[in-house]
């Protein structure tokens, strides 16, 4: 039984593909009112809505990050748009730490 399933197998290992995952960048839209806020879905995925702060965070592509932009200036209710910093971040914590660790024992005298 077994040898009919492996002989007769639908997939191959070369039919599988890799997964590409396009990069994705927010976009924090500050609005005068919440009303307008629905609109912005249009533009990208919403990934949070602030009724109290009076903004969203929108994803979009980096491919198309300049275009959104520009579009999203051009809507009546939105006040001001800011791309997110995160690809800018530093993302490895332990050197950060140690770093940040090393200044405040330079500091205090220690070392």
């Amino acid at each position: 039984m077994t040898d009919i399933i492996e002989n007769n197998s639908p997939l191959k290992t070369t039919d599988i593909r890799p997964l590409e995952v396009p990069g994705r960048v927010p976009i924090y839209v500050y609005c005068t009112s919440f009303k307008g806020t629905r609109q912005l879905s249009r533009y990208g995925d919403v990934g949070y809505v602030s009724q109290k702060g009076h903004f969203t965070l929108v994803y979009v592509d980096e491919k198309e990050l300049e275009d959104k932009i520009e579009q999203l200036n051009q809507l009546k209710f939105v006040r001001k748009v800011m791309p997110g910093h995160m690809k800018e971040l530093s993302t490895n914590f332990q050197e950060t730490f140690a770093e940040t660790n090393l200044e405040i024992k330079n500091e205090m005298g220690l070392s």
